[in-house]
């Protein structure tokens, strides 16, 4: 099982899982960072392994002018438990065209629709784009799912 896997269904990245490894591999890397999500990805999920007395100088963020059909994107760390997730394909009728299984310290960016199934007591932090536009207009269930 690599460190980093992205997972690619006919040219489209549809998920970065992130095992809990990669940072221990960083560090041996002698690299104090890396990121391994693509520039174009509305969600840039970076690892750091730095020293005690490193220092990133102060700084903002300049706001994005105006932004457009951007793809709504979710991050998932998970503290603790497995998760099963299934990765489906709009461009496909919805197709599950894949699942990756996930557990305790793995981190994954998710850019495509999925499902959840916990596999065990999980817990898990989430983070995706807001802000929040309410349940009706967040979310398309995949046909047969989540009614």
């Amino acid at each position: 099982m690599e460190a980093i896997e992205n997972v690619v269904y006919k040219g489209k990245l549809l998920a970065v899982i992130i095992r809990a490894k990669a940072l221990d591999e960083l560090q041996a890397s002698g690299k104090k960072m890396s990121f391994h999500t693509p520039d174009h990805f509305p969600l840039q999920v970076g690892l750091h392994a730095r020293s005690k007395g490193d220092i990133v100088p102060a700084h903002f963020h300049n706001p994005f002018p105006e932004l457009k059909n951007l793809a709504v994107q979710e991050f998932f760390y998970i503290k603790s438990g497995r998760i099963k997730i299934d990765l489906f394909d709009d461009q496909e009728n919805d197709a599950k065209v894949s699942e990756v299984l996930v557990g305790e310290g793995d981190t994954v960016v998710l850019n495509t629709g999925h499902g959840l199934t916990f596999l065990e007591k999980t817990e898990l932090i989430e983070l995706k784009q807001g802000p929040y536009r309410g349940k009706e207009e967040e979310k398309r269930f995949v046909s047969g799912e989540g009614q």
